[in-house]
């Protein structure tokens, strides 16, 4: 099919590479959304690297999942410290 495109008519021009129109502004990345802030997910994380420093089952799932402290579940079973989470 061969379209053929008036130059003289300023409505309709030819589509620019990467899907960009003529005469429209120039296209941008979409943003990234973030879902947590670094400096939150620290904060959230506090110091506590031990089972021994967690008060609660919940708070060493948190530190295992979301502080990469995988040295919390030391048989690989997706429980971390077993004497507070039986």
């Amino acid at each position: 099919m061969n379209v053929q495109i008036d130059p003289f008519c300023p409505a309709v021009k030819p589509a620019l590479g990467g899907g960009a129109v003529a005469g429209s502004a120039p296209s941008e990345p979409a943003p990234v959304a973030k879902t947590e802030s670094t400096s939150r997910t620290t904060a959230a994380c506090g110091s506590k690297r031990t089972c021994k420093e967690m008060s609660s089952c919940t708070e060493a799932m948190h530190h295992l999942n979301n502080c990469g402290l995988s040295r919390l579940d030391g048989d690989g079973d997706g429980v971390p410290c077993e004497a507070l989470c039986r």
